[in-house]
């Protein structure tokens, strides 16, 4: 994946900020975020961190998304609205456009800690060898309440063994490096686990770190489907795979992939019934 042939074209609109030289660029993709897109938007202007630009863009929302955007005159904003072509597309927009050597990401569902940014900041600049720095984050509601708390893994060693069984990243909390993540060429085109992917593809390139405070309000959005989680479950299934075929993990790692690949090739109707035949209830 090339990031250089991520221009806008003639259908995108692109507005620019005022920001020379950033030391930080948050980008934030969307689609139909009016419900709480508002509230993610102000909690990276108003960071500890002043010196940085948002990069917001817009992936053929059909909401009052534009509007919420367009109500924000702060000079360190930079628009991108494009048609409808997936999230991980947006994202790499986002990148693509980026002046800072560090960026962050925030879900438009999600709030950012104020001090995050600076927090984030300081530990890259302290830490060369990292490439992808996480953090910890606090579980809330939809109306905002907190549910609970989750404390990352943080050292590299133990991140790079546990990586490949579960993702240890909230991907709302990450800030990469841009040359690393332009070397391993973003993220791919993928409908779902694009983040857990890119994941994996880091930790072959750079030091992995997770800062233990939960400095992201990680909102937790009721009501999924279970077809959805079952293609999640599948495409996280793959990049696992990829992880092992690529030489990002050794041979040995796959025994942490056997059960759910058998899972992935595995038709529907079998799946169900293996599940009613050990007692459990098919999804």
């Amino acid at each position: 994946m090339n990031l250089r042939s991520f221009t806008p074209a003639a259908d995108e609109i692109v507005r620019h900020s005022r920001v020379d030289a950033p030391d930080v660029s948050v980008v934030i993709a969307v689609r139909d975020g009016e419900r709480f897109l508002e509230k993610a938007i102000r909690s990276i202007l108003s960071q500890s961190l002043r010196n940085l630009e948002l990069i917001l863009v817009d992936d053929g929302s059909s909401d009052r998304t534009p509007e919420i955007i367009d109500r924000f005159g702060d000079p360190r904003m930079r628009t991108l609205t494009q048609p409808e072509r997936g999230i991980a597309n947006a994202l790499n927009r986002g990148f693509s456009i980026a002046r800072a050597p560090f960026v962050g990401l925030l879900d438009p569902s999600d709030v950012a800690v104020q001090n995050r940014l600076e927090r984030q900041l300081d530990f890259m600049r302290q830490n060369p060898g990292v490439g992808l720095l996480g953090t910890g984050a606090t579980l809330i509601d939809e109306p905002g309440q907190e549910i609970s708390r989750w404390t990352p893994v943080t050292g590299d060693k133990d991140l790079h063994s546990a990586l490949i069984r579960e993702n240890q990243f909230d991907h709302s909390s990450v800030m990469v490096r841009k040359s690393i993540f332009s070397a391993v060429g973003g993220y791919s085109n993928m409908p779902f686990a694009y983040d857990y992917d890119l994941y994996l593809r880091l930790s072959r390139k750079c030091k992995l770190a997770n800062l233990p405070e939960p400095l992201n309000l990680r909102r937790v959005i009721r009501g999924g489907d279970a077809k959805l989680a079952d293609q999640q479950y599948q495409w996280v299934t793959r990049a696992k795979i990829g992880a092992v075929k690529r030489g990002d993990y050794s041979p040995l790692a796959a025994r942490h992939i056997i059960k759910p690949a058998i899972a992935l090739f595995t038709p529907g109707p079998v799946r169900d019934l293996a599940r009613r035949a050990s007692g459990h209830k098919a999804a």
